[in-house]
């Protein structure tokens, strides 16, 4: 077990670039740790109090039983698309692969070790939603001391077997896309598919929920049990304070743990391996050589790099699905149906008032150029070393942020406009106003990636999800939602005159910082 810590420190250090802050004298280093730091505190606040309503809710109306299945189901949930979205780059295709195997350590010992991140990673993004919830359930039941520690008993093994689940469904998607020669676009639509089943999956469960309630909460146990049985065994461990679910609970999430482990280590070099072969149709000829104009070209390398590593992909790209999705939904189902569902009362009116909006809350959340310069890692040399301007560079990695986004803002937009009766200038900033904020969000996400910079990573998903650039990128396009929607709800009689002149602002801003970017040169940021 010694080598499994030591490679699990290695690996941990790694993250965040905890390392690097431990042993760098950079002021600036330390100053962006700390605002990352803080905005992960503030977002998991946030998840604690929701948790801890929602629980306290159901206790008020005399549902307190049904806590611990409900918060166990949402933490598996959680579990299962944050393991899903890990697993591609933590247990395959790493860029060390080749180093860590030739270690004198056991193939099951550089899985455990991965899998022990991820777990650890679960356990606390995971409890910040179980955590308060049974917070919320040993003191309307006023459990004893041996009762909380079944609790923290529950909440350590309960990220295990989602987590099983949702590798062993990596593991399928990696074996699948290995037999194909474009390999990390195949892993990237198998994902895309699984994690979009999984959200449809908790829709359809919140939806159930609503329905339930009136039956005081007898279906919508059963109904958890059957979707979920661990959960019974959870309910029956603290509710009815079994030894025996408690024991049965946790033999099963260590079992399962364990076989895959003991499963994987079968194939786990053959699957890398597989990962890091190149296939061709056949035999390469010189036959006869093109030439493309130096713009287009660059166009076709920055699409290459967006689709050579699924995590980067499905990250930045995740929210022009999520966008086609809400609209299909949307009109599908309408706007009064979806409300009740997520008890939004007045999400009609909302949605008439400040439609424009909407598909741009999507957009703000697919900006590829936010680590598109990180993307270059160690090959930064090569772009460096081209004779082409640093505008062309830069409007290279626009076009690429452009085109992810806009098929989907023409489609989501057209088919919100014919949702509502709405009037001619509304149609018209339906298409203009997210059209102006791809532009933003591509053109801001450029700009803070040029000043929160990381090539030095070992995996690109430190590079797109442990990157402030992308952090602060999705906050500022956030802010930038915020402030005329908050302004237009409070004054709806003038919302048509506040979206024309949001959108116009925002225009103005983006060319103003289109054009700061002809100050920096590819000397400065790729040397």
């Amino acid at each position: 077990m010694t080598d499994v810590f030591l490679l699990s420190k290695i690996q941990l250090l790694g993250l965040f670039g905890i390392n690097k802050l431990i042993h760098t004298k950079d002021t600036r280093a330390g100053l962006k740790a700390m605002g990352m730091g803080i905005v992960f505190l503030m977002l998991g606040a946030e998840a604690v109090f929701f948790s801890y309503m929602i629980s306290a809710g159901y206790a008020a109306i005399g549902l307190v039983e049904l806590v611990p299945a409900i918060s166990l189901l949402l933490f598996s949930l959680i579990t299962l698309v944050y393991t899903l979205i890990h697993s591609s780059t933590t247990l395959f295709g790493f860029s060390d692969f080749d180093i860590i195997m030739s270690l004198p350590v056991s193939k099951s010992s550089v899985i455990l070790s991965r899998l022990l991140t991820v777990y650890l990673g679960n356990v606390i993004f995971g409890g910040v939603v179980l955590i308060p919830a049974l917070v919320v359930f040993m003191n309307v039941t006023e459990s004893p001391v041996i009762l909380w520690l079944s609790a923290l008993l529950i909440w350590l093994l309960a990220p295990l077997l989602p987590m099983i689940v949702s590798m062993f469904i990596g593991v399928v998607i990696t074996d699948i896309s290995v037999r194909f020669r474009h390999k990390n676009l195949v892993i990237t639509l198998l994902s895309l598919t699984v994690t979009l089943g999984t959200l449809a999956l908790s829709f359809s469960i919140q939806s159930m929920d609503m329905d339930l309630l009136a039956d005081l909460g007898l279906q919508l146990g059963n109904a958890i049990r059957y979707l979920y049985p661990p959960a019974a065994l959870v309910t029956a461990a603290l509710w009815k304070r079994s030894v025996l679910a408690l024991t049965g609970f946790a033999f099963l999430s260590i079992t399962a743990s364990a076989l895959f482990v003991f499963l994987l280590s079968k194939v786990y070099t053959n699957i890398n391996n597989a990962l890091f072969t190149q296939h061709t149709r056949s035999a390469y000829r010189v036959t006869q050589l093109y030439a493309k104009p130096p713009n287009k070209a660059l166009y076709r390398r920055e699409l290459k790099l967006l689709t050579s590593y699924p995590v980067y992909l499905l990250n930045t790209c995740f929210g022009s699905v999520m966008m086609v999705g809400s609209i299909l939904l949307l009109k599908v189902f309408g706007s009064r149906q979806i409300s009740d569902m997520l008890e939004l009362p007045g999400l009609s009116v909302m949605l008439q008032h400040m439609a424009p909006f909407f598909p741009a809350i999507f957009v703000t959340m697919s900006s590829t150029t936010a680590a598109s310069l990180n993307m270059e890692g160690k090959h930064r040399w090569i772009l460096n070393s081209l004779p082409v301007s640093t505008k062309a560079v830069f409007d290279s990695k626009i076009m690429v942020n452009l085109t992810v986004l806009l098929p989907a803002i023409l489609f989501s937009s057209a088919l919100l406009s014919m949702t509502f009766p709405f009037k001619f200038i509304t149609v018209l900033m339906i298409f203009i106003t997210p059209t102006v904020y791809a532009l933003f969000i591509a053109v801001v996400g450029l700009s803070v990636n040029l000043r929160f910079l990381k090539y030095d990573w070992k995996s690109p998903q430190e590079a797109v999800k442990q990157s402030m650039s992308v952090i602060v990128t999705m906050l500022i396009g956030l802010a930038a939602i915020a402030a005329p929607v908050a302004l237009g709800l409070s004054l709806p009689q003038w919302n048509q005159y506040i979206t024309v002149a949001a959108t116009f602002i925002l225009a103005a801003i983006t060319v103003g910082l289109y054009r700061s970017l002809g100050r920096f040169s590819t000397k400065k940021f790729l040397g």
